[in-house]
């Protein structure tokens, strides 16, 4: 038989139960009144994009994944491998579950909108919800492609390819990408990135995103901060000495084409773009040793098999000019570049 002493410690057993409960189950007051302030990385990016469209509207959706993530995610003061690996599944679920879908999509305004997000916008979400709800994420950049990476208390992290939802090895991206040793080394590649660093990204995202409707003068000025905030990010030397080029600025163009160069030796569009400028130079011997250098390593691109037979033309070899003219001509019959 209980007495009233032990009814009245039984009811308060219970009740601190229901309130352990409750706020187990209850998002962080903070988080779920969350209306863009803290500011976050993909809001930075939003206001950057404002003169190419980025709304209010699109500033509403981080907010609200934000709150969502608050809601189903508990950040903790340490993980185990696990519990990293959970936290990265519960934000693609969320993003997921929204309807997000990995796309080429250089603007995280238009990728919000359209919900499909390339792996630089994908990273800024991620990122966007880890600094809210503080939980230790970073970007990584690795040639034409970001993803995030989950650092632990002793300094050791894994990575989250974010476009695919699965934890990948450092060496994944060294081998699938056929990222340089030296360009590892000097930092080029496969580092952490500072915000400032992110911040560059978006700014070439964008003059690359203006470059792609011909407007190479308007991307200019973005590639001028993507340097200047990122003085080691390969792409975007790539990208103003392309704009240059267009713009019929060799001597600029040519001086970022081999900044480029020196930091990430393997991408063949640079090598063919600093043929053409020294094709148009009439240094042949130079031109023709970047188109090789092109070929070897993109043989699938017909243009500078093109450009051979011109040199070899030039140079008074008509036979070997139709051979490499013929080798051009079934380049692009077969992969169409």
């Amino acid at each position: 038989m209980c007495t009233m002493a032990t009814v009245i410690k039984q009811f308060l057993i219970a009740a601190l139960v229901c309130v352990l409960v409750s706020a187990a189950r209850a998002p962080l007051p903070v988080h779920a009144q969350y209306r863009g302030e803290p500011r976050t990385i993909a809001h930075d990016f939003l206001d950057i994009e404002k003169d190419l469209g980025a709304a209010r509207d699109q500033n509403s959706a981080v907010n609200a994944l934000i709150v969502r993530a608050a809601a189903e995610i508990r950040p903790r003061e340490s993980h185990t491998t696990e519990q990293a690996i959970a936290v990265l599944q519960a934000i693609d679920s969320i993003l997921a579950g929204e309807g997000y879908t990995f796309g080429k999509n250089l603007l995280l305004g238009r990728g919000l909108e359209t919900k499909t997000v390339d792996c630089d916008n994908y990273c800024a979400l991620y990122i966007a919800i880890a600094e809210v709800i503080r939980i230790p994420i970073v970007p990584v950049y690795a040639p034409n492609h970001s993803f995030v990476r989950f650092y632990f208390d002793d300094g050791t992290y894994l990575n989250w390819e974010t476009t695919r939802a699965v934890v990948r090895p450092d060496s994944y991206y060294v081998k699938t990408l056929k990222i340089p040793e030296e360009s590892i080394r000097a930092g080029v590649y496969m580092k952490t990135l500072s915000r400032q660093e992110f911040i560059a990204v978006e700014h070439n995202n964008i003059g690359a995103y203006l470059m792609m409707g011909g407007k190479y003068a308007e991307a200019v000025p973005y590639f001028n901060t993507s340097v200047r905030l990122y003085p080691l990010f390969s792409s975007a030397y790539h990208n103003r000495g392309s704009s240059f080029y267009a713009l019929k600025h060799p001597d600029g163009a040519l001086a970022d084409l081999l900044r480029a160069n020196e930091l990430d030796p393997s991408r063949a569009g640079t090598h063919n773009t600093i043929g053409d400028i020294y094709l148009d130079r009439n240094d042949l011997a130079r031109a023709l040793g970047e188109f090789n250098a092109s070929i070897k390593l993109d043989p699938t691109n017909y243009v500078p098999y093109n450009s051979i037979a011109i040199i070899m033309k030039l140079q008074g070899h008509g036979e070997q000019s139709r051979i490499w003219k013929e080798k051009s001509q079934r380049i692009k019959a077969r992969y169409g570049k």
